[in-house]
């Protein structure tokens, strides 16, 4: 039986190389020990509080190999149990979303209420007429909620106060506009390649101009926009602070790129939020850089979040399901009180732009495919050192708005990948691989 592959196996600094071995994505024990030290030993996020407005909703999720039950009790608490029936293990919900009084399951007929217990037993009397049936409530998944995001955990080791640390402030920029936010979707595809390639994807600006140039050409032809500009959009330009136009990592694995509102598509969008939402919640600077800054954030280790007007408001939910087999699930976010018909555009982008072969996604997915196929063969290594030597440790404009970090540079850089990769292999290895 071969040993399986280390932290220092996978990443290698050398000089100013930093090399990632491309078994990250194929190697199945890797996987299964991500499994189990990351899904289900941390935080995993699994809906919004908005998608359960009535006492019944319910959602069914996956957090690692775990089927999850999300429901609505009467008394107002969304809770997680795992979605098996206690009695002989059938899947008790198969269906996605819905509202239910009561679960009843298909094979031998348990019934358990939206607050996990046991509430109906055929034949009674085929059990002792003192058994404790409450032994036999649904299994409980830990739940809690940042800002209406829902997360759920197994066995968590940290509290998800403490796993989310310095992402919060970026949460807090989107989220603070709006308190009440309303949660649409979702578009549900999978794409076959391992769960970090959509992470470092999203996160990655150098490849838009060159993997995505037919989206540049139908901008300029739809929005009379040269596909220049839209390349140095999507890449920030080399004129723009890092702050507006900068990629970084934060403690715990989370990331963020910033791009300036002034190159961005839908400026509609967030003048509208602002001008019925305000941003009366900020302090002056960090209301001044909410103007000027949008953002995609990731938050370790399953939720990409896409700001207001950066292409369309998007949280992107990763499920792995196997090595080389992802699923993923897109929901477009607003203010309750936004005007119907923005909305309804925001809706349509959302179709557009997220689905499986709307614009970027397919190239996106094409090209996580081919390296998956790819990755089986350790050489060469995965060059990982653009910006490596200009990433900083400081940015006045960032410090002042309050955005803490531990790295960034510009945004066609593989900084967030770096630092992603550093707190991946501390979180699955820990100090024994130091």
């Amino acid at each position: 039986m071969r040993k399986m592959l280390s932290g220092k196996d996978l990443i290698r600094i050398e000089g100013d190389e930093f090399l990632l071995n491309p078994k990250v994505y194929s190697d199945s024990e890797i996987f299964n020990l991500e499994l189990e030290r990351i899904f289900h030993g941390l935080w995993t996020y699994v809906g919004h509080a908005s998608e359960f407005p009535n006492p019944g909703d319910y959602k069914v999720v996956r957090v690692g190999r775990y089927p999850v039950l999300l429901v609505k009790g009467k008394d107002g608490v969304i809770r997680g149990f795992v979605n098996k029936c206690t009695h002989r293990g059938n899947i008790l919900c198969r269906t996605f979303k819905g509202n239910a009084k009561f679960f009843k399951c298909i094979y031998h007929g348990w019934v358990f209420s939206t607050e996990g217990k046991v509430i109906g037993v055929p034949d009674r009397e085929g059990f002792p007429s003192d058994y404790d049936f409450s032994r036999k409530n649904l299994v409980a998944v830990h739940v809690e909620t940042y800002r209406g995001l829902i997360f759920a955990s197994i066995t968590p080791k940290v509290s998800l106060e403490e796993q989310l640390g310095d992402v919060k402030q970026l949460i807090d920029y989107i989220f603070n506009i709006g308190e009440n936010v309303e949660v649409k979707g979702p578009i549900r595809y999978a794409y076959p390649g391992n769960w970090k390639l959509v992470a470092e994807n999203t996160l990655d600006m150098y490849h838009f101009p060159v993997l995505h140039e037919s989206v540049a050409l139908l901008s300029e032809k739809l929005n009379n926009r040269s596909p220049q500009r839209l390349s140095n959009a999507a890449v920030g330009g080399k004129r723009l602070d890092v702050a507006f136009n900068g990629v970084g990592y934060l403690r715990g694995g989370h990331g963020f790129v910033s791009i300036s509102r002034e190159i961005t598509n839908l400026r509609e969008q967030f003048d509208a939020v602002v001008g019925e939402t305000g941003l009366d919640n900020f302090d002056r600077q960090r209301a001044e850089f909410r103007r000027k800054a949008t953002f995609h954030v990731y938050v370790f280790p399953n939720l990409l979040i896409h700001d207001y007007d950066n292409t369309v408001p998007t949280l992107r939910v990763i499920s792995p399901v196997d090595v080389g087999l992802t699923e993923i699930q897109s929901y477009t976010f607003f203010p309750k009180n936004l005007r119907r018909e923005l909305k309804r555009k925001i809706l349509r982008a959302h179709e557009e732009v997220r689905g499986a072969t709307g614009m970027s996604n397919a190239d996106d997915n094409e090209i996580m495919g081919v390296i998956q196929i790819a990755s089986t063969v350790e050489e060469p290594p995965l060059f990982l050192s653009k910006g490596l030597n200009r990433e900083e440790k400081e940015n006045k404009v960032l410090n002042e708005a309050g955005v803490r970090f531990e790295g960034v540079s510009n945004s066609l850089d593989d900084t967030f990948i770096r630092g992603f990769y550093k707190w991946w292999s501390n979180t699955m290895f820990g100090s024994e691989d130091k």
